[in-house]
């Protein structure tokens, strides 16, 4: 009978744990709580950062887009850039034709009106005449109230046609001259001037302001409202923006290079963009 309670006893202590073991089991246990707690915490963080590299990169290429698409209707040789560089300054090209007749400095054709190549129906048929813009200081392309110039006073839209040419009369019967006639007869029609500049850590787009001859008075008479000001990008970082452009020569066509940085509010990662612009225009 003893040895029997013996077996039983001994059979019933295999059955269960001892204190050292639970001891064991709760700290191993706890391991792999405190492993998965931090696995999902860096697979959140991960995704966290994943996300907003990725906002960070949208808004890198929507910022490239915008300047690119541009930039490359720019009025040949019309791009400026202002002293500190945070703005760029052109005059977007509308359409483009060849002229028959119009009126250059000595030419002795009416001075109210160009004759030139009809305009395709789609494009645009009416804004400033520009005929060769090539001169030695920007300012003087952007300053519309000189007459002789390079871009009209005013508008000029079809009022006819005469000998199969369509004919552009300036608004209100105005008188203009161009300096100078272009080599391969090209006339172009603009709209005002456009900028893209930086404030703060705001990227705008700027329009409808008119012509500024002094790029020095830009920045104070710049619109500050929809729909001329239009917002960009607002990420970023303060007095990142540098604009620079190289005129064009006879071997390559103009370049506008910008770079500007990037970063999300409240966190030290940044993303830094370079890019070059093409004008392919020329005058």
């Amino acid at each position: 009978m003893t040895v029997r309670m013996q077996k039983l006893n001994a059979i019933k202590y295999q059955h269960g744990f001892t204190f050292i073991e639970l001891i064991i089991v709760i700290v191993l246990l706890s391991v792999l709580a405190m492993g998965s707690v931090q696995f999902i915490s860096f697979s959140a963080q991960g995704y966290v950062d994943t996300a907003r590299r990725s906002s960070l990169a949208a808004t890198a290429s929507i910022v490239n887009e915008k300047l690119s698409r541009t930039l490359r209707q720019a009025l040949p040789g019309s791009v400026r850039v202002n002293t500190a560089q945070s703005c760029v300054e052109f005059i977007p090209v509308l359409s483009a034709s060849r002229y028959v007749q119009a009126p250059i400095v000595g030419s002795p054709v009416p001075q109210t009106e160009v004759h030139a190549v009809p305009i395709d129906g789609a494009l645009v048929d009416s804004g400033y005449i520009s005929i060769y813009p090539v001169v030695s200081n920007i300012d003087d392309l952007f300053d519309n109230t000189v007459d002789p110039g390079y871009v009209s006073t005013e508008i000029a839209a079809i009022t006819g046609t005469q000998n199969g040419a369509s004919v552009f009369e300036f608004n209100g019967g105005a008188t203009f001259e161009f300096v100078q006639g272009s080599p391969q007869r090209r006339m172009f029609i603009t709209d005002q001037p456009q900028a893209f500049c930086q404030q703060g850590s705001i990227l705008y787009f700027y329009r409808n302001y008119g012509f500024i001859g002094d790029i020095s008075n830009l920045g104070t008479s710049l619109p500050s409202t929809l729909p001329n000001r239009i917002l960009i990008a607002d990420q970023l970082q303060t007095s990142s923006v540098r604009f620079s452009y190289t005129p064009s020569s006879l071997r390559r066509n103009a370049l506008v290079s910008y770079e500007l940085v990037l970063e999300e509010a409240g966190n030290t990662e940044t993303l830094t963009i370079n890019q070059e612009v093409q004008i392919r225009n020329v005058p």
